[in-house]
């Protein structure tokens, strides 16, 4: 079966995600989109990770677990007291099984959407950082404007994906310190790699 391209996939991700889930997809794909051309990326393949980051992100999290139980998915124990974290590592099996998304880009980069990871591609960092910074976020979270800055070099400096990265996983760790929220060991990696990568 041929992978589907995005709009194919977001014809047939309508059918089962909410109505205010998609329309964040859209917002995603629409500043994805963005950052990919900005920095000469594969830009169809960041809008493929793009339209299929949040397929389970509306599911409960009991059934997250238990889906991943179900699986014999590894579960940290911050996945165990947060189970929405799960919703992208499930979300890269359900492409793969029932969408035939086979690309091993698109699957690492929804799998690791909500930590980052080390090893995922550029296409991956600006779908992450789309995530984040969507409008509708940034209106929530107007520190978050420092991120997309960073993405597209209005901070004075070079345009970086992966400094822009590092700022929104220093806020995120800011903000689980003050609110006494656990943090994933995998956004912990990533941000030590990015810090040494940037240095």
């Amino acid at each position: 079966m041929t992978q589907p391209d995005d709009l194919t996939l977001r014809a047939r991700m309508a059918t089962e995600v909410p109505a205010g889930l998609l329309a964040h997809i859209d917002r995603v794909v629409a500043l994805t989109d963005r950052l990919a051309a900005l920095h000469g990326l594969d830009v169809p393949l960041a809008r493929l990770m793009a339209q299929g980051h949040d397929l389970l992100r509306a599911v409960p999290d009991a059934e997250l677990l238990a889906r991943a139980e179900a699986r014999g998915l590894a579960i940290d124990p911050v996945e165990r007291d947060v189970p929405v974290i799960l919703h992208g590592p499930l979300g890269a099996l359900e492409l793969r099984d029932r969408f035939a998304i086979d690309d091993p880009r698109v699957l690492d980069a929804i799998r690791w959407h909500t930590t980052g990871h080390p090893d995922v591609t550029p296409e991956a960092w600006a779908m992450f950082i789309a995530d984040k910074v969507e409008p509708h976020k940034l209106e929530g979270w107007p520190a978050l404007q420092t991120v997309l800055d960073a993405a597209l070099g209005a901070d004075g400096r070079a345009p970086s994906l992966e400094r822009a990265a590092l700022r929104y996983l220093d806020l995120r760790q800011d903000e689980a310190v003050r609110e006494h929220q656990q943090i994933h060991p995998m956004a912990t990696l990533t941000r030590n790699h990015l810090l040494r990568r940037l240095a």
